[in-house]
This record gives structure tokens, C-alpha cells and sequence, in this order.
């Protein structure tokens, strides 16, 4: 059974002796890059452990890295980071990534939930209040019938209006027609 290694250990002694290991210089690079990318993504993500990964690598060697990362990572970072800002829905991935920066480095703070718009709740309001208290101009109607179809009381009463003539069997019409 294999023993598992401090990958930390490794990498930091990887680290202190480059030139020993001058032929993986790229896979060192390419393993940092991937690194540092699948922290940043990762569900565990925070904006404190992301401003702390940033602190530990320096603000260079951090944005560096940042320009790396695929934009449909960066735009699940800012969603998940500051989903309340106005922008993001409209914004395109270059503002996306200035705006990880910007929240990484700490000159932009994430938005504040919007509060719900009172006037909703007020018109919920007018609308329960209205319901609950008759009108006191209408009278009532009977089910089915409208106020604005009832005539004015002082109003003539309505002609009837005219009865169309049935229409005759089409069989009738036949036997008629034969008949002249």
C-alpha cells in the first residue's frame, strides 16, 4: 500500500531548488495555473479565501493567474460573490473579470440585497382593503351581470329587438321547390 505524500512539502521544495528541476519548469507552471484555478472555482470558495489566495500569491502573480481562468469559471465566481449586483446580468466577461479583480483586491465591496419595493406591499394593501369594503355608489348586480351593462334607472326601457324567421328544414325546401 502506498503511502501518501505532503504535496505541500513537495511543491515548497520544488520551489526552493528550480534549477534542480529546470526540465518540468512548464508542468510546474501549468500544475500552479491549475491549482490556483480550481481554488478560485471551487464550490468552497469564499470572498475572504479568495482575498486571502490572493494575499498569499501576491496581487501580480494573482491577477496573472486570473487572466487564465475560463470565462464561464469567472462568471460563476461573480455570480456566486456578488449576485445582487445590478450589472451582472447585462455585463460581458471583461467586466466580469475586472470586477473578480476589483473584489479580490478589496476596492469594490459585494452588493447588498436590494430590499423588496414597498409600493407592492402597499398596493397588496389597497387591493385586500377594497375587497373587504363595499362600494357604496354601486349597487349590487345579480351573479353573472355586470354594473356596466345595467341601464340607468331614469333611462326608457329598451325595444326588444327583432326575431329573426326561422330558417326551414333543408329537406322542406327541396319538397317546395319540386312542387312549382
Amino acid at each position: 500500500m502506498a503511502l501518501d505524500i505532503d504535496g505541500f512539502a513537495v511543491l515548497r521544495s520544488i520551489a526552493t531548488h528550480p534549477s534542480i528541476f529546470s526540465d518540468v519548469a512548464a508542468e510546474v507552471s501549468k500544475t500552479a495555473r491549475t491549482l490556483v484555478t480550481k481554488q478560485i472555482a471551487s464550490k468552497g470558495s469564499t470572498l475572504k479565501s479568495l482575498r486571502d489566495v490572493r494575499k498569499a500569491l501576491g496581487g501580480d502573480a494573482f491577477n496573472l493567474m486570473l487572466d487564465g481562468v475560463p470565462d464561464p469559471k469567472i462568471k460563476s465566481v461573480v455570480t456566486k460573490l456578488d449576485k445582487h449586483h445590478p450589472e451582472l446580468k447585462t455585463s460581458n466577461p471583461q467586466w466580469r473579470r475586472r470586477h473578480l479583480s476589483a473584489l479580490m483586491d478589496g476596492s469594490v465591496e459585494p452588493t447588498a440585497k436590494p430590499k423588496a419595493a414597498p409600493k407592492a406591499k402597499a398596493a397588496k394593501k389597497k387591493t385586500a382593503t377594497a375587497k373587504l369594503t363595499p362600494a357604496k355608489d354601486k349597487e349590487p348586480t345579480k351573479a353573472g351581470a355586470s354594473s356596466a351593462a345595467a341601464p340607468p334607472a331614469d333611462a326608457p326601457p329598451a325595444k326588444p329587438k327583432p326575431k329573426k324567421p326561422a330558417a326551414k328544414p333543408a329537406a322542406a325546401t327541396q319538397q317546395t321547390s319540386q312542387v312549382k
